[in-house]
């Protein structure tokens, strides 16, 4: 009897140990986890959710080409007065001096740009050599604005590009000097990547040698090609500093005029009372090419459309796209 009694007490008591044994043993995770690990010099905040890698919706956020909806109003971008790019293309496209009343003026064509990649309905028109890949450059009249449209008249949109001094600046050696490269092999290499060379047979430059300060201003279209001309010149006439300002033709036109800067940039013709004041050298041609949002469907239009999109007789996609 006491020897059953000891067995049944031995019996219970193993049980209890495996039990206990049993509880301490961590539980295997459930399928599709893992037990956290906190590692030595590892923060044990939390992780982040995951996520799908999609970015928030704001009001900036194009929407994509197939949700485009063509009943929406068109979102017109111009220039402002006294911008090249803006007398050129009133004057070709028939715009004159009626821009559409609600258009949004901008005074730069880096705002052009950006105001168009943000907003799926907009349209505006930029710089041939201003244009980017996160905007989309439209045909006219079914031409594909280019160099080779540009240089056999086909594309109709284009304009020179100019720079101008006054009869006192135009006596300066340096002013000269900078002239001459600008017009010469080396100069008009670099005037035909991304835009078009108007001299037919360039002479190359030889360095000058001088010293002292260059100050020029004016269109914003014209500045890509200055700011290149500038860093080549320099290269070669390291005695040489050139300060370069924007505010637009009218500004370049009217700072040359009055000896505030040495050369105006101007990407537009001067007018008659301009020409008397001051000596004009082509630089370059370029297209003004008109822009959308890269989603948007539409990749033609007419110049008689551009017109109308611009004065505001068209205000509606469906009215280009039907």
């Amino acid at each position: 009897m006491k020897k059953t009694l000891i067995a049944v007490i031995v019996a219970v008591f193993m049980l209890t140990l495996v039990a206990a044994c049993a509880d301490a043993t961590p539980a295997p995770p459930a399928t599709g986890t893992t037990p956290d690990v906190v590692a030595d010099n590892v923060s044990s905040s939390p992780e982040p959710a995951p996520t799908d890698n999609t970015p928030p919706p704001t009001e900036n956020t194009p929407e994509p080409a197939e949700d485009f909806d063509a009943s929406r109003r068109i979102s017109v971008f111009t220039r402002e007065d006294g911008s090249g790019t803006r007398d050129a293309f009133v004057s070709i496209t028939g715009v004159g001096d009626d821009m559409y009343l609600e258009a949004a003026v901008l005074t730069a064509t880096a705002q052009i740009r950006s105001s168009v990649q943000e907003n799926l309905f907009g349209i505006g028109y930029v710089s041939l050599g201003s244009l980017r890949d996160y905007v989309k450059a439209l045909d006219i009249d079914g031409i594909t604005p280019s160099a080779e449209t540009i240089i056999n008249g086909s594309y109709s949109i284009q304009r020179p590009f100019l720079i101008v001094t006054n009869d006192e600046k135009d006596t300066d050696e340096l002013v000269q000097d900078f002239i001459k490269f600008v017009l010469s092999a080396q100069g008009q290499e670099i005037a035909a990547d991304g835009w078009v060379s108007p001299v037919a047979s360039p002479q190359d430059y030889t360095p000058s040698n001088l010293s002292g300060t260059l100050r020029i201003g004016g269109s914003t279209s014209v500045d890509p090609l200055m700011q290149s001309l500038r860093t080549a010149y320099i290269e070669i006439n390291p005695n040489v500093r050139i300060e370069i300002s924007g505010g637009g033709s009218g500004t370049g036109i009217s700072e040359a005029t009055g000896g505030v800067i040495d050369i105006g940039m101007s990407s537009r013709n001067l007018r008659e009372a301009e020409k008397e004041a001051l000596n004009e050298y082509v630089i370059a041609l370029d297209g003004v090419v008109v822009i959308v949002n890269n989603d948007n469907p539409i990749s033609n239009m007419e110049m008689e459309t551009v017109r109308e999109v611009f004065t505001g007789e068209k205000t509606r996609w469906s009215d280009l796209l039907g």
